[in-house]
């Protein structure tokens, strides 16, 4: 379009050119008049066309600016996001490799325990099966001299039993086997004291109803009779039938 506008001017100032140098009539002037008019028309509406062409140039290129900026801020969040995402996949690969190896570490530590937890375990169980073994090997001997009647070595084996192994499951056993043992040999003050000692610690024991039938027959022999009768009337009262309350009954006549 702008090359037609310019031929059109071209083309203008040619005729008015021609008609000047060729001395026209009045009549051919005023043409020339409205050509030029024309001309001029023509060349203010080509300048006002290219007002608005660098106006809308400008709007185009500012628009451009805009969106460049747009654009260059676009990428340079997305690269700062970008930049963050893979420092922290960074530091949180550094943290899944520190807790491997803290958990392998952790894991070999455990592995050490367990294996010196199975060894002392083994070892213990070791020493409470010799232990045991040593215990009943110990109060075998000890019944063995009662069953013999050898009372002095088995009074000897059960209080040593009892002061090798005083938690042991057989301690009451010692004990009531000691006290039968000063009995069998008529040692019966002592026996009193072996029985009352049972008593006071095994109130509720297996043997008490045989203890306390036992005790009243150690303070028979040594003339207590208040201390048998009540020694005797308790074991009516706990042990009311049992084998010992009915030899009880017999021997008092009830």
């Amino acid at each position: 379009m702008i090359k037609a506008v310019k031929a059109i001017i071209f083309s203008c100032t040619v005729i008015v050119a021609a008609l000047s140098s060729t001395g026209c009539s009045q009549l051919t002037v005023l043409r020339v008049k409205e050509l030029n008019a024309v001309r001029d028309s023509i060349r203010a509406d080509q300048q006002a066309y290219f007002n608005k062409l660098l106006e809308e140039q400008s709007k185009l290129l500012a628009e451009q600016r805009n969106a460049s900026e747009m654009l260059r801020l676009l990428r340079a969040d997305q690269l700062a996001r970008f930049n963050e995402m893979d420092r922290k996949t960074s530091a949180i690969s550094n943290n899944l490799s520190d807790s491997q190896s803290r958990l392998s570490r952790l894991d070999q530590k455990t592995s050490e325990f367990s294996r010196r937890l199975d060894q002392k375990l083994a070892s213990e169980e070791d020493a409470a099966n010799q232990r045991k073994a040593q215990q009943d090997k110990l109060f075998e001997i000890a019944m063995s001299d009662f069953n013999a009647g050898r009372y002095d070595l088995s009074i000897s084996g059960f209080l040593d039993f009892l002061r090798q192994f005083p938690d042991a499951a057989q301690a009451s056993d010692a004990e009531y086997w000691a006290a039968e043992s000063r009995f069998a040999k008529k040692e019966y003050e002592a026996a009193e004291k072996e029985y009352m000692a049972f008593i006071k610690k095994y109130p509720d024991g297996q043997r008490s109803c045989s203890v306390f039938y036992k005790l009243g027959l150690a303070y028979e022999h040594q003339d207590k009779k208040k201390s048998m009768e009540m020694v005797w009337k308790n074991l009516l009262q706990r042990c009311p039938d049992s084998q010992e309350a009915q030899s009880v009954k017999a021997r008092m006549g009830q």
